[in-house]
């Protein structure tokens, strides 16, 4: 059976496990990747897709396809946001549903059902689409993610970007066509909120979280960036000029601010 988990809500995060089943991640936002990855749970922040695969071996019974909670950090469960996982995206680990959230809500998104009669197994892909291994960058930026008090017109919060609110008339990083840089997004939160990071058209691929490697190759467009965390994003700007936008994909957070422009120039 093959999913294709999309997380098109505004703010919230899905952490997604299917009972007594393993995933086999196959693709992320941008394409498939070289080879399957067995995942326990999968964690997705707003905007991120994936594609899975599910062995259908079971010979009976019903298994529930769950949300279960996870806490975004800081003031991250306000307006619907919410309950506790890891951060570090597709999740390897075993974890005990739900038991680290008092009063939070299981949700059941769908049932599998499995009658008498077994359908005749097909083996696991070991090979997919191999993704290319990037040059190294000619640049490296350092994109701070933060949060303040407003001092504008009522009180209230701003996400900032390297310190700055959006302004549509500032050109925030100028790159040169058909070069790779790779970017540091810097959660300098220091209450614990985590976002989630977004470039326009040009796909990247994760290189590193603090500085550990990122366990496998992938194209992506959106990244969580969790609290204290450095990650390290390789991005080739190949194929389009002109002025794009990146920013936080919790909507909140970019309207209040958090987006920034990059222009590709040739």
């Amino acid at each position: 059976m093959k999913l294709n988990p999309i997380n098109s809500i505004s703010s919230e995060y899905f952490t997604l496990i299917l009972e007594d089943h393993p995933f086999y991640l196959i693709a992320t936002d941008g394409g498939a990747i070289a080879e399957p990855v067995e995942l326990k749970e999968l964690l997705l922040s707003p905007a991120e897709r994936v594609e899975v695969l599910i062995k259908g071996d079971r010979k009976s019974g019903q298994f529930r396809l769950i949300n279960t909670p996870y806490d975004r950090g800081g003031m991250g469960n306000m307006n619907g946001m919410n309950g506790m996982g890891n951060m570090n995206g597709m999740s390897n680990t075993n974890r005990t549903i739900g038991s680290n959230i008092p009063n939070q809500v299981i949700v059941a998104i769908a049932t599998i059902t499995y009658k008498d009669a077994v359908a005749k197994p097909l083996l696991l892909p070991q090979k997919l689409i191999a993704v290319e291994t990037l040059p190294e960058p000619i640049q490296t930026r350092r994109i701070e993610m933060s949060m303040a008090m407003s001092m504008g017109r009522g009180m209230g919060m701003t996400f900032l970007f390297n310190g700055k609110p959006f302004d549509i008339d500032r050109i925030d990083a100028t790159v040169k066509l058909g070069t790779v840089e790779d970017w540091e997004i810097v959660n300098a939160d220091p209450d614990g909120m985590i976002h989630s990071f977004h470039l326009h058209t040009n796909a990247f691929q994760v290189i590193s979280r603090n500085g550990k490697p990122e366990p496998y190759r992938s194209w992506k467009d959106t990244v969580q960036v969790g609290s204290n965390e450095i990650v390290k994003i390789r991005i080739p700007f190949r194929d389009f000029v002109g002025k794009m936008v990146y920013h936080c994909h919790v909507f909140d957070h970019e309207d209040l601010g958090m987006m920034g422009l990059v222009e590709v120039k040739a």
